[in-house]
């Protein structure tokens, strides 16, 4: 094997190329966020964000949002360049009258004046000897400097005082030691002065040497790197954030010292088309993050993400880049089915294979290659040649896909007309003898031995389980999936791929769905890959995708772990988003140096999934600082995190500021409102870093948020209180005065009702009496009758007991709770009902018919019966639902009745009545119907149920003949009531179990005068 590798090594003609890094470029400027165009300075803060210094103001940017200060009480907003102290969370900046000085700390901006003691350490002026000395600063490479040159440099142990064409002089930081350094300084040497803390190193191209200056001392300093003496080298120093930059020939290096020594390591090479190299003012390398940020005089803010994905450069003479499989060739190569051979950074090689079908390849056992191809031969290239001599096996099949898989080897073919398709399994390369052949209705695309006997196979219509021994094929999944790929970790895991179903876990002869990512992208993956870390990895149409397969593991036992993908895009370094792939093992290769490489539609990928870099927000980057009203549109800060709202105030909107940098699709924040105890809402995303407050009623609550922060599931919380105060009509004290004002209106009204009803019983007491000597036939009807009046009080009692007595329960409810929520709830039902309760007292007068021989059971005027059915629902749906129950009108809405109306309104009452207190957590149905000449009225329920004796009593009490009232006092009055007016109607009642509970109550009316 090393002899053949060493074969090929000397076949192939290697060309170099010198690569840069890849990167991402993306600029920002005053078309997408930016005040103004020229960057002064870059710094970023202890709590991770991000200050620009422009001509147009401050800003702060978060990853995503640029945040400019434009409410700042200045008199200018053309500012300079940052100074400070970042781990002590103090940054001070100038604008450019230097009068006037803003101090950052807390991610907050207070406005001084040069004389603030805040700031006096941080002032850009210095004033020696009667001479004032201006702050230098080169984070240009050129610094900003007032004519004539005086400038002084601020370090820990001193300050160092630059006056044109005279000696260097330093100050200690007592002040009251003076030292002259012998070096006469010039304006034109600023491009050659940099340095790290309190040392200083001046360059002279001409002698290519470097002096070092610290704490006052002079020393020759001797650098073994030549670009710090390369006259085209220009150093960027930013004294801040004490980081120096070299850039030269378009290339980017930083530069330390680290053991007394100047290091310069290579960042980027900067292509001449992204950027004009004189144009950059400012630096700033973020390695937390991988970015550097390049701050313009005139074309805004460039922001580079190094990537961890190469793509090979190619020119743009090759073709073809839309790319499917590939095969290992060196350590750090591949090659593929057009012969050409690739590592990271280009096209290495051509052997020019002359094949554009895309198919899948192997190795042989003399790593030569071997790929089918549908004219029906299988081709193989010999590594002793360099793969330029080949040969051929013609087959009377047509081949599609080769595999080689646990030493067998195996091809997929159909026949000439495309309707049988076949797998064959040869025990060696020649493809001489077939060993088995199963044979398919559909595509084949994937095939895995399980072990030495069992294959699985995925085709177009689903997945199957062949057997060899048993020569027997049995289909695994349900219904038709299109199964693109099946794979199998190093753990034993199998996961199967299909074409827009996502991707399975195989368990136990069982495919489990796994979930989709938020976007459903992963609806169309072609591959699963697992790293070293536990990792996998997944290709799609739309990105790769990163998770730890335990999270899938346990969302496949228990279906609701929740999974979080990262997803990485063109934006961290590959030049497309869409991903390739067949079902053959060629479509992904491992490479030994590590790397992973994957096809796309624009070249192939390479990375190492150990070096890749994913991000979360760190636990204490959570600020909640900023909303928006829509009413008004301001901002404000809340107060001890307590947030005060007006009470009429529209949608709000609460910015979350996170300093996050990367792929703002792997930024997973949610928000969960809570009301006292009780929990409003679920966790619910936010999207672009913004929860939008929709109006609430007034109250105190709580928002808590919460940002993952790392792939095992673990998150940062945070809390912000809410509190919103009560106009005076929203007070419970005013709530309990209203309810004891109605409360007693209803109750006037029910007194004065009844009194008017009871002198009314009197006068006809009274015509009785006077008739009773001219009606004596009648005597004994009209003894009942006086009977029926003596109770017309107890039956008016009978009616409105229910709902008083919800109305009390109601009332004292809503005394009881403080939740402003429930108040209204309550207040709200005791309104309806009182207004259902009061119609019900106007027709009170009506009951006196009840008890009047002479009243006609018939009446000229029709009516509907759905109407008064959906009357008597609405004066009870209120104490329904307190016992969660709802009540259905199912009555027919064309059923016209001449039937007495008041008689059959208190009938129906007196059932509701009954269903209701008797039912809980159930429904009570109300339905009619017509059979000849009567009109069926059906009401049932799924309550408590009437006992088997009460059915039996009251069903025989509707048989008796014989007009009784005596029963009144004895059980139930409303029922009995209902029985005795039935009959004044010539009606009929029956009384059933319903089934499984509850009870049934069938009426029977005549529908007109007989």
């Amino acid at each position: 094997m090393i002899m053949k590798r060493l074969l090929l090594s000397f076949c192939l003609c290697h060309f170099l190329l010198f690569f840069g890094q890849q990167y991402s470029s993306f600029w920002y400027n005053t078309d997408n966020g930016l005040p103004q165009n020229s960057i002064k300075d870059i710094i970023k803060d202890k709590y991770g964000f991000i200050w620009l210094s422009t001509d147009g103001g401050i800003v702060r940017y978060d990853g995503k949002n640029f945040l400019t200060y434009k409410n700042l009480k200045l008199s200018n907003f053309n500012f300079l360049y940052f100074s400070g102290n970042v781990k002590k969370d103090s940054l001070v900046i100038s604008n450019a009258r230097g009068s006037e000085y803003l101090l950052i700390t807390k991610r907050k901006i207070t406005i001084h004046r040069e004389n603030s003691p805040s700031i006096k350490d941080e002032t850009y002026n210095f004033k020696y000897k009667n001479k004032e000395y201006i702050l230098f600063n080169k984070n240009n490479s050129q610094s900003i400097i007032t004519y004539p040159f005086k400038a002084f440099i601020r370090c820990k142990s001193g300050i160092y005082l630059m006056e044109e064409g005279k000696n260097i002089i330093y100050l200690d930081h007592t002040f009251k030691t003076e030292k002259t350094i012998p070096i006469p300084f010039y304006l034109k040497n600023l491009v050659n002065l940099f340095g790290f803390g309190d040392t200083l190193f001046l360059r002279d191209h001409s002698k290519k040497s470097i002096i070092k200056i610290e704490n006052g001392e002079v020393s020759h300093f001797i650098s073994d790197d030549p670009l710090y003496t390369d006259p085209l080298s220009r150093i960027y120093w930013l004294p801040t954030l004490n980081q120096n930059f070299i850039i030269n020939k378009g290339k980017i290096y930083l530069s330390e010292l680290k053991d007394g020594k100047l290091k310069a390591s290579f960042i980027i090479k900067i292509k001449s088309s992204d950027i004009d190299m004189s144009s950059i003012s400012s630096i700033y390398f973020d390695k937390e993050n991988n970015l550097i940020y390049i701050g313009t005089v005139n074309k805004g803010l460039d922001i580079i993400k190094l990537a961890n994905f190469s793509t090979p450069e190619l020119s743009p003479a090759v073709e073809y880049r839309v790319q499917y499989s590939m095969l290992p060739f060196s350590k750090d190569q591949i090659i593929n089915l057009q012969g050409r051979i690739y590592d990271k950074k280009s096209l290495v090689k051509d052997y020019h294979f002359n094949t554009l079908d895309e198919s899948s390849m192997v190795y042989d056992h003399d790593q030569n290659i071997l790929f089918s191809n549908n004219n029906g031969r299988i081709y193989r290239r010999y590594a002793n040649s360099c793969y330029q001599k080949y040969d051929y096996l013609k087959l009377t099949q047509f081949p599609y896909l080769i595999f080689k898989d646990r030493g067998y080897y195996m091809l997929t073919l159909s026949d000439e007309n495309l309707s049988s398709y076949f797998l064959n399994i040869y025990e060696n390369d020649c493809f001489e003898k077939v060993d088995h052949t199963f044979m398919f209705k559909n595509y084949i695309n994937s095939v895995k031995h399980i072990d030495s006997d069992k294959i699985l196979v995925g085709c177009t219509d689903g997945l199957y389980l062949v057997s060899k021994s048993q020569q027997r094929i049995k289909k695994i999944s349900t219904g038709i999936l299109d199964i693109k790929k099946i794979t199998s970790t190093n753990d034993g895991n199998i996961w199967i791929i299909t074409r827009g179903k996502g991707f399975y876990l195989l368990k136990s002869n069982r495919l489990i769905k796994m979930p989709y990512d938020e976007n459903s992208y992963l609806s169309y993956p072609h591959e699963v890959l697992k790293d070293k870390k536990g990792f996998l990895w997944i290709p799609s149409n739309n990105g790769l995708f990163k998770v730890p397969e335990k999270k899938l593991l346990e969302y496949a036992i228990n279906n609701k772990t929740k999974v979080f993908y990262y997803r990485f895009t063109k934006d961290d370094g590959f030049k497309i988003n869409e991903f390739n792939g067949s079902g053959a093992s060629s479509s992904f290769v491992e490479l030994q140096n590590g790397d992973f490489v994957l096809p796309s539609m624009d070249g192939y990928v390479f990375f190492n999934p150990l070096k890749v870099n994913t991000y979360y927000p760190k636990k204490n980057d959570i600020y909640i600082e900023r909303i928006k009203d829509k009413t008004n549109g301001s901002d404000f800060t809340p107060i001890n995190d307590t947030l005060h709202l007006k009470n009429d105030l529209e949608e709000t909107f609460i910015y979350i500021d996170i300093p996050y940098f990367s792929n703002n699709d792997n930024l997973h924040i949610d928000a969960k409102l809570q009301d006292g105890d009780e929990i409003t809402t679920n966790w619910e995303p936010v999207k672009d870093r913004i929860y939008n407050l929709n109006p609430l009623p007034p109250g105190d609550y709580t928002l808590n948020i919460r940002a993952l922060i790392s792939p095992n599931n673990h998150f940062a919380y945070k809390k912000i209180f809410i509190h919103i105060p009560p106009l005076f009509y929203q007070t419970l004290w005013f709530r309990i005065f209203i309810i004891v004002i109605l409360i007693s209106i209803i109750t006037l009204i029910i007194i004065s009702r009844t009194r008017f009803l009871k002198t009314e019983n009197d006068e006809l007491k009274k015509i009785v009496e006077e008739k009773n000597s001219e009606l004596k036939e009648t005597q004994n009807m009209l003894k009942s009758e006086s009977e029926y009046q003596k109770n017309l009080i107890q039956t008016i009692n009978h009616d409105i007991t229910t709902p008083i007595r919800y109305l009390s329960m109601m009332s004292q409810k809503l005394v009881e709770t403080n939740s402003p929520k429930l108040q209204k709830q309550y207040f709200n039902m005791i309104h309806k009902s009182s207004e259902e309760l009061y119609k019900f007292t106007l027709n009170l007068k009506n009951y006196t018919e009840l008890f009047n021989s002479q009243t006609p059971t018939f009446q000229e005027e029709e009516y509907y019966i759905f109407n008064l059915i959906e009357e008597k629902k609405s004066l009870f749906k209120e104490i329904a639902l307190q016992n969660q129950t709802v009540i259905y009108n199912n009555s027919e809405k064309n059923i016209k009745l001449q039937v007495n109306k008041t008689i059959l309104m208190v009938i129906i009452h007196n059932l509701i009545d009954n269903a209701v207190k008797n039912t809980y957590e159930g429904e009570i149905m109300i339905s009619t119907s017509t059979k000849d000449s009567l009109i069926l009225i059906h009401i049932i329920d799924n309550g408590i149920g009437m006992k088997e004796p009460f059915l039996d009593y009251y069903n025989k009490l509707n048989n008796n003949h014989l007009d009784s009232i005596s029963s009144f006092k004895t059980k139930g009055l409303g029922l009995h009531l209902v029985i005795q007016l039935l009959k004044k109607l010539n009606g009929n009642i029956s009384f059933e179990k319903n089934q499984p509970k509850g009870t049934q109550v069938e009426i029977s009316i005549p529908t007109f005068s007989q």
